[in-house]
């Protein structure tokens, strides 16, 4: 293990032992069903959303709904201990990362990377299966290492607690951070996550907004 990687070791266990204050219930115990598509309409308590096979969702809203907004961002806004999260796919059982460490590491391929801002670094950490692709997963941690355009996500104190994720050119480099009420806009991108309450509606318990044009995929 190289110097760097070592080093960031005692940050992680840190931050890592309690939740973000202030962080959302979502990001930490709850999965909600998430919801992809674009605004077709906003009212105060409530958004319609279409989805790609044209077919609408009602989601009611209430005041404490977490808004994120998504701007676009650059690879070159990557750098050691940026907290980030990424969306990939193992590449195979017999694809390794370039990073060398003590152990070998698979790589994966990386389908939208989201440099989050720092008033939410420890949001949502971790590492698990996520529904872009059958075998996708997401994770989201601190960037440890770097080789050319491979990254390794860190969420926690030892070796396995880490993904290294390819960004090829053509992935979406996206910047993340709170947003309000004001980018709820009929035409934005967005990204639900909602719960089905006792009586059939859809509660919107967070939404990722795309701006000026952004198309957000987890």
């Amino acid at each position: 293990m190289n110097l760097r990687r070592l080093g960031r070791c005692g940050v992680i266990v840190a931050v890592t032992v309690a939740p973000l204050a202030g962080m959302p219930a979502w990001a930490q115990n709850a999965e909600p069903e998430r919801i992809r598509g674009v605004l077709a309409s906003v009212e105060k308590s409530l958004i319609v959303v279409r989805g790609s096979d044209n077919k609408t969702v009602r989601l009611h809203l209430s005041e404490s709904v977490t808004i994120f907004g998504l701007s676009k961002a650059s690879f070159a806004d990557v750098t050691f201990g940026k907290y980030v999260g990424a969306v990939s796919e193992k590449l195979g059982d017999d694809i390794y990362s370039p990073i060398v460490r003590d152990s070998l590491s698979w790589l994966h391929r990386g389908y939208e990377l989201r440099i989050i801002d720092e008033q939410l670094r420890g949001i949502a950490v971790g590492h698990r299966k996520w529904d872009l692709t059958p075998t996708s997963v997401m994770t989201h941690g601190w960037v440890d290492d770097m080789e050319d355009r491979v990254i390794s996500i860190k969420y926690g104190p030892t070796e396995e607690e880490e993904t290294d994720v390819e960004v090829p050119r053509d992935v979406p480099v996206l910047a993340m951070s709170r947003g309000d009420f004001s980018l709820l806009k009929p035409g934005a991108h967005v990204v639900a996550g909602a719960q089905e309450g006792p009586d059939g509606r859809y509660m919107a318990v967070f939404i990722f907004v795309g701006k000026d044009g952004v198309v957000p995929r987890f």
